[in-house]
């Protein structure tokens, strides 16, 4: 086999539209798992939310590691250790949060499983609906700025959004990363706290080259990980971006057990 490592997207990728992981993908995860293949979790979403499908596919022993909140943190999945960790600083907190709100956006942030947002809007509610974390409004920002944050995400109309991101970009380019996680949510993350940057960090900390990772995905945030992996794949569901950046694109879209699909054609047949 030419494959050690596949690192797998889970919203729009290994997770159907009601949020479950099929039969199909969770057969070919198993049997990459019986060859010897370590399966890694690599989502936007934080560890709170991403533990129940680590558990349900069995990778929470002690081989077993998550990135998570688009690769701001590499988690051991046996213990919840955070191993790897990239925050922005607190005056970057603090000018972000001016920013957004200067454009009249609403922002989220993710501490100890529950989402803080600065205000009441419907696009939290669906991101708890989506992640089964409970939505509280943020009383004291200065609280969680002063430590510094892993992410901020910013809810909305898409194409409001697309505007948003190329204008936040151009501001803090060379300070933050600026990309979408969903066409309804733009993220702003620390420098290296990308999918990409923490496949790259993890796969040397396990001792495998970076030619023998495969990685699927199918938004802007899972682009990093298809490139820096050997073998990058999405789903037929993915946009244009990521497919044309892919190796190889599966017929099926992730209501159809792409990931199955991809995992026997690709890891498996290798």
């Amino acid at each position: 086999m030419n494959v050690d490592l596949i690192a797998i997207d889970l919203d729009d990728t290994l997770l159907r539209a009601d949020l479950q992981i099929s039969e199909g993908n969770k057969n070919a995860l198993m049997e990459a798992q019986a060859f010897g293949l370590r399966i890694v979790l690599a989502s936007g979403r934080n560890v709170h939310s991403m533990r129940d499908y680590a558990e349900e596919l069995g990778l929470t022993g002690p081989g077993d590691y998550m990135i998570c909140s688009n690769g701001a943190e590499i988690i051991h999945s046996a213990s919840g250790r955070v191993l790897d960790e990239r925050r922005l600083d607190p005056a970057l907190c603090r000018e972000l949060a001016q920013a957004i709100e200067s454009r009249g956006f609403p922002w989220q942030i993710y501490e100890e499983g529950m989402i803080h947002a600065s205000r009441a809007n419907a696009w939290a509610l669906e991101d708890s609906r989506l992640t089964g974390q409970s939505v509280i409004l943020v009383e004291d920002r200065e609280e969680f700025f002063a430590k510094g944050l892993i992410k901020f995400v910013i809810p909305g109309e898409p194409t409001l959004i697309a505007g948003l991101m190329r204008e936040l970009d151009a501001q803090f380019s060379g300070r933050a990363i600026v990309l979408t996680s969903k066409p309804y949510f733009l993220e702003v993350l620390p420098i290296g706290a990308d999918k990409g940057s923490a496949l790259v960090r993890l796969a040397a900390m396990l001792g495998i080259a970076l030619e023998r990772a495969m990685a699927i995905g199918d938004a802007m945030n899972d682009l990093g990980m298809i490139r820096a992996a050997g073998f990058g794949c999405a789903p037929a569901n993915a946009s244009p971006e990521v497919r044309a950046a892919a190796r190889y694109v599966s017929e099926r879209t992730n209501e159809e057990d792409a990931v199955a699909d991809l995992v026997e054609r690709v890891a498996l047949a290798s």
